[in-house]
């Protein structure tokens, strides 16, 4: 049987000091502690038999780590200016799966989901996130539910900024997972009709 996941939310230190280095291993961006323990951001982390495999943050406040990780500084002030009063948005920063995981489709619906009700539940009218990675950008591209705002490039790497809202996360991450998941059944069919050429 499928050993089911469970999603925490982290307060311990020991526990956001994990979250932190494990997030850094997998993404390559490093975390402050100082960040993980700000009374206004929710961490996150997705368990499977004990082991963090994946998590994210919903975090609040005046300085959007979103913009001061993808956009360079000249950009800020204008990406300030265009979303207004940052305390109508919260942000999904720090999100991560575990390699060993990510195609795994149950696993994968499960982290999708947490997010989402999480997201639901607590977060503001607005939603802002960034990512360096260009599949995922795409990947978030995929529903009309998420607007690109910004795109840029950090230490050589491209980064993008997108902007939703709370009202229409959950049919977003909808589509993003029918997308995930006709991908990857295209992918398997492909990998058979090879195999019997």
């Amino acid at each position: 049987m499928f050993p089911f996941p469970k999603l925490r939310r982290l307060r311990q230190a020991q526990d956001l000091e994990c979250y932190a280095s494990t997030y850094t291993e997998y993404s390559g961006l490093g975390v402050p502690m100082a960040y993980l323990q700000k009374s206004e951001n929710r961490v996150y982390g997705i368990y499977r038999k004990g082991e963090l495999i994946g998590g994210f943050i919903l975090a609040t406040g005046s300085c959007m780590r979103t913009l001061e990780v993808f956009a360079q500084a000249d950009a800020r002030k204008e990406l300030y200016d265009m979303i207004g009063a940052a305390t109508n948005f919260t942000e999904i920063t720090c999100f991560w799966i575990a390699a060993d995981y990510r195609k795994n489709q149950l696993l994968n619906t499960y982290v999708w989901l947490a997010l989402a009700i999480s997201l639901r539940r607590f977060s503001k009218p607005g939603i802002l996130f960034g990512t360096c990675s260009t599949s995922l950008a795409r990947l978030y591209g995929v529903t009309p539910k998420s607007k690109l705002i910004h795109r840029d490039r950090i230490n050589n790497k491209p980064t993008y900024i997108f902007r939703s809202e709370r009202s229409s996360s959950l049919r977003g991450f909808f589509q993003i997972l029918q997308f995930k998941w006709s991908r990857m059944r295209k992918i398997k069919e492909q990998r058979k009709a090879k195999a019997l050429v």
